[in-house]
């Protein structure tokens, strides 16, 4: 039987705007673009595209500030935890002068030297942001449930003093379910803000 052409519904989960890290940008100076004008001529080391499968990128540098509170997905790999599915043509953000000007991820995020796309997450019931009191018990890394807690008692006293975000959590050694994050903390930073995404089900939650 041939696979049909029938396009796919996109039910459930959450769809979110997302950081592609498709690697180094390549410039191309001179490119001239189907309207006869002249245009900086863009490609990428991995370029994804709309229908790629993604999973969330770890690298240390995905934090909340330095992301601007966007997720970072990248080309499906063995063994990812969460997975989405790009749903829009990618755009760029904006574009390096120059090749030199985006040769590592730190310049990439900085300068905004990315494109972003729609990403749909199957798998995930809701999203919210938390304020995060880094311990020293493990690093946050994006996707990772076993290290990451709600903490009643930050969560309570936030609610009382009226703060924006009264969602509340630190790192733990291990036990954490149905919850993730989509941002990197190093172990013993002091309280961040992280996106946080639901997978369903119960949550581990200290006093």
């Amino acid at each position: 039987m041939a696979l049909s052409t029938i396009a796919g519904i996109y039910e459930g989960g959450v769809q979110l705007t997302c950081i592609l890290a498709e690697g180094a940008p390549t410039v191309t100076e001179t490119t001239w673009g189907q309207d006869g004008f002249y245009d900086r001529g863009m490609t990428s080391a991995s370029p994804l595209t709309v229908d790629s499968w993604v999973t969330l990128d770890v690298a240390t540098e995905n934090t909340y500030d330095t992301t601007k509170g966007t997720p970072v997905v990248k080309a499906i790999t063995n063994g990812s935890l969460i997975i989405g599915k790009i749903i829009s043509e990618p755009k760029w953000v904006a574009t390096p002068a120059n090749t030199a000007a985006g040769n590592s991820w730190a310049k990439i995020l900085a300068g905004q030297f990315y494109r972003i796309a729609t990403v749909w997450f199957p798998g995930i019931t809701g999203v919210a942001k938390m304020q995060l009191q880094g311990l020293t018990a493990a690093a946050i890394v994006p996707g990772v449930q076993a290290t990451l807690e709600l903490d009643a008692s930050l969560s309570v006293a936030a609610a009382a003093a009226r703060n924006p975000e009264t969602l509340c959590g630190s790192d733990v050694s291990s036990g954490g379910v149905g919850m993730f994050s989509f941002h990197y903390v190093a172990s013993g930073a002091a309280l961040v803000s992280i996106l946080v995404g639901f997978t369903g089900g119960v949550n581990l939650i200290i006093a």
